[in-house]
């Protein structure tokens, strides 16, 4: 302070003003003032314990300030004519300043405040006094400098305002509510008050030595800036050193900056102090993407400057999503400073790309721009590879391996396949596992994926699961309980157990004493790598090299991939073959190189540039050769597909992907855009179409209407994946053989409580988890990560638990998560602490679930919700109605409303709500109230029940046609027989599942009057008694029909019934004497499958297939022993 009076005194006299009742002693005295209200502050900031004790300390300090402001009234009156205006502004910031201060202390007194939040709101007082007075000096600098110049004033009054935004940050983040009771906030600003001192010396220094100043306005406020900028550094905490992803440049961008729009139109308060810095954001990413755009139609490789300027953008897109959400959730002071770096950052890179022209020049192009890409909304229903599908004739080798597991000793044996990954050994074992011969040679059939990585109790949960389905009971079995049930189910059966993708004997070793030996033929069939281990686990068994394809082969695999029927133009033969030929012979390499000159012109420099490409790479290493043509295969990939493809390779554990699940963490990524004429999912859907068609994706199962139910990666496929997403930053997998869980104990008793007891937190700073540990191991680890947005846990392969799990310290640990997969652990309760994670889109918890808590109300960007409990119902809070972004919501066993709320008349709709399941709704009005809160379903599944008050109009079947755009309707009903069994169904339904309505046959009809459906499912009683007369004129667009538990005797219909109708399912209709022989002469009838029906069915569904010798027929015994 004597300091800054001193300088003042000699500023003065410098200009040779006398100290006496002038206009100029009186501006003197007005800066004084301004220093003992600095001081006052500061002396009741430091003396805080004093004025908790003592209210005379604090009444002499508000003494001291009516004292300041008395006499700033006096001397601004005296000013020179210039500065009058100035003074009345500084008096009327003092008296403003003074009832603030006059305020806290009654507030204080009174014990509305504690003493933390007094001091930080003094503190807040000071920080603004100190940028007043820098405000003003800067003012007067640049009226000595500008020379009253308008041009020059505007142009000053811009920059002051420039070097001011950093410094209004103070002031600004203790002003926040979440600030102002922070305890250590005086201590982390403690510096920046040395700064401020600093800061205003060197203020004065400049006006003492004005008249020698060299500098330029604009130089001073730069030389202050650099000094500001030097001093802050030392202060504020460096940002995190988080492993951000480095490539999928464009599609983040555009997802970042469209969900900083929906932010700022949701505008909550918790932006509001940076409001105005995330609108330039936005600004500047959305330029930026339109920059990426062009880059990527130019596809310019090797051009550092553009390199490097993408690589700024997409660390930058990161760094601002991470303080943006970080502010959203739980603001700390440090996000401001860090936010402004990122601005700062932002603009120098903008205009540095607005800078460059962006022409080819002499840029080397990649060849992608003469891709063709499929035309979405375009695949054919059943023209997309399966998991089994034809990719070359394997007819030979099918027969020799049918011949081993077939015939030769009636001995227990194992036949094993062996070759290098991409020749098709999976390929060929499933086509031998699902040979009709071999379905009708064995009783039993499993199958299991072993891998590199493997553990016991999932082999045999796989395999029993084959066997039986996955059961609670068979769940909840521990390793030995499992590997005993699995024998008693294999003795005095014929069965044929596949392991595929065996790395080593351990594996075979672990499973062996689960096969009996019964001396019925049983076989073990066996696929892996290396010859020597199929020996080892074998020595005396029969084994199978898988060849390479011949150069011819590999053409004509090539030729039909890329051509189908057609055949190779002439002009193609040529370069086609030397494609193929640099294949080495290698199935997988040559499907996808297919997938590539499908996308790509047709024509010979097209393809020789491909062509050019491979030979460059060429690789004595088979192998490595086929890996060098999937990364080709991979950059020829659309920019919006590559994420996409990543993401498969986590999913994809030795298992099938559900598509429904994959689509729903797509979305929730941000890797789906939107678009104005298709849904997200229809869109997602036609991503992954795409990837399929480029051979990338293969199949494992459809939908009963012959779209893709799952899929998966073929092995060779996922080690490339996985090595991708490595290298990218995109996703880290978590394993046993990780740090530090490999030195984990493997026992689950004994001594690993006092391990747990000792263990360090474990740190994550990648940007997504996908951890697949045991469920104990993970949890106790405590881990954390500052910057991780995704957290997948896989299904774990833990015995029972012996104790539910807390997982609230997750949700405090990982803030700022927008997918966390939790279905396959076994939570205690749905923890309130759930409502912290404001950020999710994608929430799945699994456990002892019975309700879920009101703070779930909080996650307004939620698009799916899955709760996977193991116990009855699940009762959904009323601020669920609040979630108006959510599209999913899917709940096992089933989810019920409670209809006594007082809030429930005044719900929300959720008009983004596409699925939902399971909904118990009791029939009638009550229910009817609650569906049309979901004007937009496509697909429900629910449970109808008989309300216990039950009247003539809530015993009757659903009103639904009000729910104009349901696709799938799935329903059960409980209670007594319906009083009106007529049907009221939207329109537009294609698919419809019932079960247990037990309505007579006759009722039927207004179900075979939807003109759109296509998929009839009619379950467990839906319909009672023994006749089912079907009429002309129904089911007209039926293509897939389902009979399962129903007590039916006699069936008749006849081709002109179901007149479109592809496949059809009977399975445990006991009753049923056989299917009409008419069907025969549905010309699309493709497949009869029965299962435990009686004989005379067998018999006449074999019939038909024989009568057509185009029907496939799979029958399933009821013979069977178990």
């Amino acid at each position: 302070m004597l300091v800054e009076i001193a300088s003042l005194f000699e500023v003065n006299c410098r200009k040779g003003h006398k100290l006496d009742d002038s206009p100029q002693c009186s501006e003197l005295l007005t800066r004084i003032c301004l220093l003992r209200a600095e001081l006052s502050l500061m002396a009741q900031i430091h003396n805080m314990s004093e004025i908790c004790s003592n209210s005379s300390s604090s009444s002499s300090m508000l003494s001291d300030w009516k004292d300041i402001s008395r006499n700033l009234s006096i001397y601004s009156k005296n000013l020179p004519l210039e500065k009058i205006e100035g003074g009345e502004k500084t008096l009327a910031f003092t008296e403003s300043l003074f009832q603030e201060v006059e305020s806290l202390h009654q507030s204080f007194r009174d014990k509305k405040i504690t003493g933390c939040i007094m001091k930080n709101s003094l503190l807040l007082l000071f920080f603004k006094i100190v940028i007043f007075k820098e405000e003003s000096f800067l003012t007067d600098i640049l009226l000595l400098k500008s020379g009253n110049d308008a041009t020059s004033m505007a142009g000053g009054k811009d920059r002051i305002a420039l070097h001011l935004q950093k410094l209004e940050y103070f002031p600004l983040i203790l002003s926040d509510e979440r600030m102002k009771n922070t305890e250590d906030i005086f201590r982390a600003f403690k510096p920046i008050e040395v700064f401020f001192r600093s800061l205003t010396s060197l203020n004065y220094s400049f006006l003492i030595a004005q008249d020698e100043m060299i500098l330029s306005f604009s130089e001073l406020l730069d030389k202050m800036n650099q000094l500001m900028e030097a001093k802050l550094k030392k202060i504020i905490p460096q940002f995190p050193p988080f492993a951000f992803p480095t490539t999928f440049r464009l599609n983040f961008v555009d997802s970042l900056s469209t969900n900083l729009v929906e932010l700022l139109k949701y505008d909550p308060a918790s932006i509001a102090l940076v409001k105005h810095h995330i609108e330039e954001i936005q600004r500047h990413l959305q330029s930026l993407s339109s920059f990426l755009v062009d880059v990527s139609k130019l596809q310019i490789e090797g051009d550092l400057e553009l390199k490097d300027i993408g690589n700024q953008i997409i660390h930058l897109g990161y760094k601002a999503e991470y303080v943006i959400d970080s502010i959203e959730v739980d603001a700390q002071w440090q996000d401001f400073f860090w936010l402004n770096d990122v601005l700062q950052e932002l603009r120098v890179v903008n205009e540095k790309a607005c800078g460059i022209q962006l022409t080819i020049g002499d840029a080397k192009v990649l060849d992608p721009e003469n891709v063709t890409h499929v035309s979405r909304g375009t695949f054919p229903r059943d023209g997309t590879p399966a998991i089994d599908e034809i990719v070359v004739d394997l007819r030979d080798q099918e027969e020799m391996i049918i011949a081993m597991l077939t015939r030769g000793s009636m001995s227990l044996n194992t036949v094993s396949i062996f070759g290098m990954p991409g020749l098709g050994k999976t390929l060929l074992a499933r086509k031998v596992y699902n040979n009709r011969f071999v379905t009708c040679r064995f009783d039993i059939r499993a199958w299991c994926s072993v891998s590199q990585v493997y553990e016991k109790r999932k082999l045999l949960l796989e395999i029993l699961t084959g066997i039986h389905g996955l059961t609670e009971e068979i769940r909840q079995m521990r390793d030995e309980d499992l590997q005993a049930k699995l024998r008693q189910c294999l003795l005095r059966n014929r069965y044929l157990i596949v392991m595929d993708d065996v790395w080593g004997e351990e594996a075979f070793k672990d499973l062996k004493n689960s096969f009996p030996d019964d001396a019925n033929g049983s076989r073990i069939l066996v696929t892996t790598r290396s010859c020597g281990l199929a020996l080892e686990i074998s020595p005396h068994g029969e084994h199978h090299s898988l060849r390479e394809l011949s150069e011819d082969e590999s053409f004509r695999l090539l030729n039909m991939k890329v051509f189908n029927e057609e055949g190779c133009p002439r002009d193609l033969v040529a370069v086609g073959k030397e494609i193929a030929r640099q294949c080495r012979g290698l199935p997988l390499a040559i499907v996808a190189v297919a997938g590539i000159l499908k996308m790509t012109e047709k024509s010979r420099n097209s393809w020789k540039k491909i062509a050019n490409s491979l030979s460059s790479q060429v690789l004595n290493d088979p192998e490595a050769q086929g890996q060098s043509v999937l990364e080709l295969s991979y950059q020829y990939l659309p920019e919006y597909l590559k994420p996409c493809f990543l993401y498969m390779g986590v999913l994809d554990k030795d298992k099938d992907i559900l598509v429904s699940k994959l689509i729903q963490l797509w979305l929730a990524e941000g890797l789906i855009p939107k678009t104005l004429t298709k849904s997200f999912e229809d869109l997602a859907e036609e991503f992954l179409m795409e990837l399929i068609d480029k051979t990338l994706v293969i199949i494992s199962r459809r939908r009963s209407n012959g779209k893709v139910k799952a899929c998966r990666l073929q092995s060779l496929m996922l080690d490339f994946c996985k090595s991708k997403t490595k290298d990218a930053n995109f996703f880290q997998l978590v394993t046993r053989c990780d740090d530090p869980y490999a030195s984990f104990p493997s026992s689950d008793y004994g001594f690993e409580f006092d391990f747990y007891h000792h263990l360090r937190p474990v740190s994550f700073a990648s940007y997504r988890l996908a951890v697949c540990l045991k469920q104990n191991h993970f949890l106790e680890s405590r881990p954390y990560g500052l910057g991780t947005r995704s957290l997948v846990f896989f299904a774990s392969t833990d015995s029972e638990t012996r104790w539910p799990y807390d997982i609230s310290f997750i949700l405090h640990n990982f803030k700022l998560l927008r997918v966390l997969d939790f279905e396959c652990i076994d939570v205690a309760s749905f923890p309130v602490e759930i409502g912290l994670l404001i950020q999710l889109r994608y929430l799945a918890v699994g456990g002892y679930v019975t309700s879920i808590p009101q703070s779930l109300g909080n996650l307004r960007k939620l698009e799916t919700l899955i709760v996977k409990g193991l116990r009855g119902k699940i009762i959904l809070p009323n601020t669920i109605w609040r979630l108006t972004s959510l599209r999913h919501l899917h709940v096992k066993i089933h989810v019920v409303f409670n209809l006594d709320d007082e809030e429930y008349e005044n719900c929300s709709v959720l008009e983004n709500l596409i699925s939902f399941s399971r909904l118990s709704l009791p029939c009638g009005q009550d229910g009817e109230r609650i569906l049309k809160r979901f004007p937009n379903l496509r697909k429900l599944s629910c449970i109808f029940y008989e309300p216990q008050d039950s009247s003539t109009t809530c015993n009757q079947f659903p009103v639904l046609d009000f729910l104009a755009h349901l696709e799938s309707l799935k329903i059960v009903y409980f209670g007594t027989p319906l009083n009106d069994g007529k049907f009221n169904l939207p329109s537009n339904l294609k698919k419809l599942t019932l079960s247990d309505f037990r309505l007579p046959w006759s009722h039927i009809s207004a179900i075979g009057s939807l003109a759109n459906l296509e998929i009839l499912k009619l379950q467990s009683s839906a319909f009672e008694g023994q006749t089912w007369e079907m009429k002309e004129g129904e089911f007209q667009s039926l293509r897939f029909l389902s009979l399962d538990t129903l007590d039916i005797v006699q069936w008749n219909a006849s081709c002109d019934h179901l007149p479109r109708l592809e496949r059809l399912v009977l399975q445990n209709c006991n009753d049923l004497e056989e299917i009409p022989l008419d069907l025969a002469e549905i010309l699309s009838l493709q497949m009869i499958e029965v299962n435990f029906c009686a004989q005379s069915v067998e018999e006449s569904a074999k019939e038909i297939g024989e009568a057509t010798g185009e029907v496939k027929v799979l029958i399933r015994s009821s013979d069977l022993t178990t």
